[in-house]
């Protein structure tokens, strides 16, 4: 448990913005290109992660899917087990500086589009110590912001956010130093 302790501190420490050092985020001309990320995947043991929000089965063609969505929502194991999902819901949602919200909400009938919001676009699911390396040299090379999402929760939502690259800690084995 130390280890994994030492690599989230070194991981955050090595990530941590501030308002004067922007990062790149998705969406931007600076985000690495389709090829960057498949050299990432190159370097990992599991194939990247493509997080959507938790709602998204209740959009659009899919919407038959939504039962499993509607029965998980409010059971937090559920919502660990999935790479889109937080604690609390509206950690999902972002709002931008012109007040404009964007996020994917399980009720359907507000006639809003399923959005991005919040959750990570892409990520790394972590099974061995040198994914989680491989994740902080990529995003560090790149100067992405990095968010790690463990399956414990926080009061401060650290998981979700606008544009980030993802590593999921839910499948690492427990390893002790």
């Amino acid at each position: 448990m130390f280890l994994h302790t030492s690599f989230l501190t070194i991981a955050l420490s090595l990530t941590y913005v501030s308002a004067q050092n922007c990062r790149c985020t998705s969406g931007s001309g600076c985000w690495p290109s389709d090829s960057e990320f498949q050299t990432l995947a190159s370097k990992v043991s599991q194939p990247l992660i493509r997080p959507i929000p938790p709602a998204t089965p209740c959009y659009g063609s899919t919407a038959e899917n939504c039962t499993d969505v509607i029965a998980g929502w409010y059971n937090s194991i559920w919502r660990s087990d999935q790479p889109g999902a937080a604690e609390h819901t509206n950690y999902e949602t972002y709002t931008f500086p012109n007040g404009t919200i964007q996020g994917c909400y399980l009720n359907t009938t507000f006639g809003i589009p399923c959005q991005q919001g919040n959750v990570p676009v892409i990520g790394v699911d972590a099974r061995m110590p040198e994914d989680i390396q491989e994740a902080v040299k990529f995003a560090g090379n790149h100067n992405l912001r990095l968010v790690i999402k463990n399956t414990g929760w926080v009061i401060r939502p650290t998981f979700t956010q606008f544009g980030f690259l993802q590593v999921g800690l839910r499948f690492l084995p427990d390893t002790t130093t």
